[in-house]
């Protein structure tokens, strides 16, 4: 799969100021291409018509059901660029409204907003294989991962996704408000507090207490990284052993805490990306 022409493509819908039906072939061909990713998260629960998207992405039923896409942060027009925003709902509304898809549910239940937590198929225009919504709004830069337990599964297909479109600049990613923010940038750290985030930083010294484990990502005033020690061996048996990332430069995604100094929670495995290994040298290289 070329995921590059799918950024591309997807940058163009959402930029397209052409008639309707070059915008639905645009949108044919992404969905074509990103058809065979992640289509297996989630368990099939049924289908039915979607009648509506409104500014959180929150999907409309016919037959009532609302649903989140469970496992993505997405644009929100409280924060950040209100044009991103709109741009990310018509082309999630684009994409479904007046259509017949599949869910597929992550979890059993409602949340407290009663909305069912999935991810939400369609068929790929002439291929007759099911794609996943998800993973056509990561691929457009739509979306970031959101680590959660009920998406675990998916987590890893969606960074591969997400990647891509951070390094074509696309969507999220060309915001300042919603882009990597460095480690040692303190003030963009503190206008942050309170948000989800993506940090990116080199591990200068793991500490370990009773109950957690701490990553310090700057000498003085940057952010640190807690991980409750029960979690410390799903990220092992994920390939970041803690006690190993000492020198290493990791992308660490979740919620930001700034009340006494920033620091980040870690609950899930894929909130933890190693983006330059260490030789033994000390000296960084590329981990892919």
């Amino acid at each position: 799969m070329d995921f590059r022409l799918v950024h591309r493509l997807s940058e163009q819908i959402a930029r397209s100021s052409a008639g309707a039906g070059s915008c639905l072939g645009l949108l044919c061909l992404t969905l074509a291409l990103v058809a065979p990713a992640m289509a297996d998260c989630g368990a099939p629960s049924g289908g039915g018509r979607v009648v509506g998207v409104d500014e959180r992405l929150d999907v409309a039923m016919q037959d009532g059901r609302l649903v989140r896409l469970g496992g993505l942060d997405v644009p929100n027009p409280a924060r950040g660029s209100p044009e991103l925003a709109e741009a990310a709902r018509h082309f999630l509304a684009a994409l479904l409204v007046g259509r017949d898809i599949e869910l597929r549910l992550l979890a059993a239940g409602t949340d407290r907003w009663g909305r069912a937590l999935a991810d939400i198929s369609i068929l790929a225009p002439d291929r007759g294989a099911e794609t996943s919504v998800a993973a056509a709004l990561l691929a457009a830069g739509y979306a970031r991962v959101r680590p959660e337990f009920e998406a675990r599964a998916c987590a890893a297909a969606r960074l591969a996704l997400e990647d891509g479109a951070r390094g074509a600049g696309l969507g999220l990613w060309s915001d300042p408000d919603t882009a990597v923010i460095q480690a040692s940038d303190a003030d963009a750290l503190r206008r942050h507090d309170g948000q989800f985030v993506v940090v990116e930083g080199r591990v200068r010294r793991v500490g370990i207490g009773r109950s957690r484990l701490y990553l310090d990502l700057v000498n003085r005033d940057g952010p640190t990284i807690v991980i409750e020690r029960r979690f410390e061996s799903a990220l092992a048996r994920a390939g970041r052993p803690v006690q190993a990332l000492v020198g290493e430069t990791i992308r660490t995604r979740g919620a930001l805490d700034d009340r006494m100094a920033p620091r980040i929670e870690v609950s899930e495995p894929a909130m933890i990306e190693i983006v330059r290994r260490a030789d033994s040298a000390g000296a960084e290289k590329p981990s892919r």
